[in-house]
């Protein structure tokens, strides 16, 4: 594939847990120079003793190196976690070569009792940010929708909420300050497998020690695939796991999620969709000027790209905004800025270049956090290793009337690389669905019928211990509370009955 597919296209999609091409080429290590300087993590953290009785359980594990309680103050009472532990847990820096040495792993866990259930969040990336950062904010860190739905009805006096369930959160191997080979990565040691084998080290001992009850995993997105991987390679080791609008990918550009945001996502307002953009595909006036307002916007995030590829990476860059508003925008409020025929070139410019982020069309508000330290993206480099990405569709928009032949032969010729030779098979997703078809984990998939990401969503189960729902209206999150009371019924009859076998299932 040429570069300025893959640096462009790699530098505009950032905003999903995934990022929408793999800016690697032949898998290049190109260790980064660019890290700040490391800041206290617990700077800005209300630190305390903790329960003594905790605290001497966590350092008696051999692996464990530091132990850190503090309380987790949350950005909002609703929000707040209470009585943490931060852990620095030893790793091997290769599972399958333990002479390499070690790396610390950072590990939060939050404690309501030791026979008390635990939620494994299994962590795709950093503990408080994302891909490439890593963000001081670990007396917020945000927890499962799990620990909020199993969350006890009466409040503390102060209006908290009081849980009932522990919660143990793992960094992912080569994100945040858990580096395997220090500040200068050659990401040899990053893939599924390794991670597995660390949430197996961590889950073993805290069991061994302290937490003596039922345990499920959780995570979305990426966090969901860490989910049914770590299931894969250790099965059993949970009692549930369900993973959230958790793809199976079976190559690193898999086109079955390009062709469900223009085929299957959003379906009530698909028609219209494709009319605009098969408008802008056709009409040079409209067409000039979303091109000019993509690259003018480009050039703002200093991301230039020849004349000769304008029309490739505008049709491409218009449709990635699609597929992150139909992942994380408010349908109702984004659909009514669908233009229609006749409608002023300003309004076409306006819906084809609006994203998820505009307060016009927000549906959860995101965080200022300032970033910690930067380096290269550790998930760019895992894509093609066994976690895979989006393959873009550009069948529907790469005839239009505005394009040269030249054009049209550019997007071709991407359309045929991502099918072909351009996308590498990833024999781990197919052995995970034969996994899946005779497993005795108990599994529950969550997909949302809106999220792109569906496209790669599990075959339909012919094994009765794992379960698929699709949220009607879902789209990329866990939002449990948002769902129909059907849809949380089954979810929650399921885990109910093996986290609170006891009690009723809420």
């Amino acid at each position: 594939m040429r570069k300025f597919y893959l640096s462009v296209i790699a530098a505009l999609v950032g905003s999903m847990t995934f990022m929408a091409c793999s800016s690697i080429e032949d898998n290049a290590v190109v260790p980064s120079d660019n890290l700040s300087g490391d800041i206290d993590m617990f700077e800005s953290v209300k630190a305390n003793e903790g329960d003594p009785a905790v605290v001497a359980a966590l350092k008696s594990i051999e692996n464990v190196a530091e132990v850190k309680p503090f309380i987790n103050v949350g950005k909002d009472p609703n929000t707040a976690l209470g009585q943490c532990y931060y852990i620095k847990y030893k790793q091997p820096v290769d599972h399958n070569n333990p002479a390499l040495g070690t790396f610390e792993q950072q590990v939060v866990l939050t404690y309501v009792g030791s026979n008390a259930p635990t939620i494994l969040h299994t962590e795709g990336y950093a503990l408080a940010g994302s891909h490439g950062k890593n963000l001081n904010r670990l007396d917020s860190i945000d927890a499962p929708q799990f620990m909020y739905y199993y969350a006890d009805p009466e409040r503390n006096a102060d209006g908290s909420i009081k849980f009932n369930t522990n919660c143990v959160q793992v960094e992912y191997r080569y994100h945040g300050f858990s580096l395997p080979e220090g500040d200068e990565n050659s990401f040899k040691y990053l893939n599924t497998e390794q991670q597995s084998k660390d949430l197996h080290n961590i889950v073993s001992d805290l069991k061994k020690v302290l937490l003596k009850g039922k345990w499920l995993s959780t995570g979305v997105s990426k966090n969901g695939m860490t989910t049914y991987e770590y299931a894969y390679y250790f099965p059993g080791e949970m009692d549930v796991y369900v993973p959230f609008v958790a793809p199976l990918l079976y190559y690193s550009k898999d086109s079955r999620i390009g062709d469900y945001v223009v085929n299957k996502s959003v379906t009530d307002y698909l028609p219209q969709i494709k009319a605009a953009f098969q408008k802008c595909a056709n009409d040079k006036t409209i067409y000039d000027a979303v091109a000019a307002a993509y690259k003018k916007k480009m050039e703002t995030l200093t991301i230039k790209f020849k004349d000769d590829s304008l029309a490739f990476e505008t049709m491409s860059g218009i449709i990635n905004y699609l597929f992150k508003k139909q992942s994380y925008g408010d349908i109702e409020a984004w659909s009514k800025f669908i233009p229609k025929d006749g409608d002023a070139v300003d309004k076409y410019v306006d819906f084809f270049m609006m994203d998820e982020n505009d307060p016009r069309i927000l549906k959860k508000p995101l965080e200022a956090r300032g970033p910690l330290r930067w380096r290269d993206d550790p998930f760019e480099r895992q894509i093609p290793v066994d976690i895979g990405n989006i393959g873009w569709d550009l069948s529907w928009v790469m005839d239009g009337k505005v394009f040269t032949d030249a054009e049209k032969k550019q997007m071709k010729d991407y359309m045929d690389n991502q099918r072909d030779k351009g996308s590498a098979t990833l024999d781990l997703s197919g052995k995970i669905a034969d996994f899946l078809k005779t497993t005795t984990c108990k599994m529950f998939f969550v997909y949302g019928g809106n999220d792109p990401w569906t496209g790669g969503a599990i075959d339909d189960p012919t094994n009765e211990n794992v379960k698929k729902l699709i949220i009607k209206n879902g789209t990329h999150n866990d939002y449990i509370m948002t769902y129909t009371a059907d849809e949380r019924k089954q979810l929650m009859d399921f885990v109910g009955s093996i986290i609170f076998p006891t009690s009723d299932a809420k």
